[in-house]
């Protein structure tokens, strides 16, 4: 029997704070987790849009908030693709904007401001598991709870121009892991309950990551969406289940793209021939197998904070290898290069210093933005 699938979106995570939380520092050591994984796109719907298509925004139609509801009806789509293959497939979302209904047996959303995931989620997972009967269980879970206290302790305190959130890094960041500590108790529970059930051993769980969320590193960035710097692009993903590797880690150059064609082929379900993702399956599997960077990652935004009204495509966008990033504001047509290795909060604009790696860069960017689309 093909193994069950649950993929918990642990929302706004940052990639940089997951050693914080003790809870989640423990589940590490029992799968895999890789930590440079770069987002197609800052915010939720592109990104989880691109993650569930296999394909960036371009491809698949929505590469823009204006767009959330285009999902192109010819994409092939993770939901219909394991109900396809004998899948019982549930969800459970903040908001059933987030993504189409394609697919689902079940699709529902919750109140992030009254439902309480730490009682509604292991509730929805023993329910589905029930109603899944014979079947092997697809879920997809939206923990929103990070997302929920930047709302309420930022997006209704301060304008997007208030320099007085811009000046409190400090009580942001521990607002923040406030949250993210709350996110490393969830996943706990979420790994628990399925244990409980018995169902750990045939069962495949990923908590990942959608985006990062900023702490007022960059003035106009209240939380994401707005920029492509590494506080919102870099994501990650922790692989667990009975034939994933143990206590493996790697921060090779990935994307969140990759995570449809790995979950095809961890269920023994053959892969798209049209996907820009590439499963990392072997990988996960193989306790002795290493990871290699891609030689560049890609993500872009529409700049949510301006101009005004925000643009109906993409305007900001960011190619990132190994070593560093290239950035490009289109509206203003300014660049931005760092070196990720010395310079990882990108404060140090090397942009037109000599570096030899910049033409390169430039050219596989601008290439990526004018792609044709077939």
């Amino acid at each position: 029997m093909k193994p069950n699938i649950v993929l918990v979106l642990l929302d706004g995570s940052r990639w940089d704070r997951t050693n914080i939380s003790s809870d989640f520092l423990e589940l590490q050591k029992k799968g895999s987790f890789v930590n440079n994984v770069t987002t197609a796109a800052p915010y939720t719907f592109a990104s989880i849009n691109a993650i569930f298509t296999g394909k960036y925004g371009k491809e698949n139609g929505v590469n823009a908030y204006y767009k959330m509801f285009r999902l192109k009806d010819s994409i092939n789509f993770l939901p219909e693709l394991l109900q396809k293959n004998g899948y019982f497939t549930t969800c459970n979302l903040i908001s059933e904007k987030v993504i189409s209904s394609r697919g689902f047996d079940i699709y529902s959303s919750h109140n992030e401001y009254e439902d309480d995931l730490f009682l509604e989620h292991p509730k929805l997972i023993k329910d589905y598991f029930k109603k899944s009967k014979n079947k092997p269980l697809f879920t997809f879970l939206q923990f929103s709870d990070i997302h929920t206290a930047t709302v309420s302790e930022v997006l209704k305190k301060y304008e997007w121009n208030d320099k007085n959130f811009y000046a409190r890094k400090k009580e942001n960041l521990e607002i923040y892991d406030l949250a993210f500590r709350k996110a490393g108790r969830y996943a706990q529970k979420i790994f628990q309950i399925i244990e409980d059930l018995g169902k750990s051993k045939d069962t495949i769980i990923l908590f990942f990551s959608d985006h990062g969320t900023g702490i007022g590193e960059r003035f106009g960035e209240r939380n994401y969406g707005v920029f492509t710097y590494e506080e919102t692009i870099r994501t990650f993903y922790l692989f667990l289940g009975n034939l994933i590797s143990k206590n493996k880690k790697s921060d090779s150059l990935l994307r969140t793209i990759d995570i449809l064609p790995t979950i095809l082929e961890l269920c023994e379900i053959k892969i798209p021939s049209d996907l820009i993702g590439k499963s990392i399956a072997s990988y996960l599997l193989n306790s002795n197998e290493e990871l290699s960077d891609y030689p560049f990652t890609f993500s872009e935004t529409g700049g949510l904070q301006g101009p005004f009204p925000s643009p109906m495509e993409p305007n900001v966008f960011c190619i990132k290898s190994s070593t560093h990033k290239l950035i490009y504001f289109m509206s203003s047509n300014k660049w931005e290069l760092f070196d990720l290795k010395n310079d990882p909060d990108e404060i140090i604009n090397i942009y037109d210093t000599g570096l030899e790696l910049q033409e390169k860069l430039k050219e596989n960017l601008l290439s990526w933005i004018d792609r044709k689309i077939t």
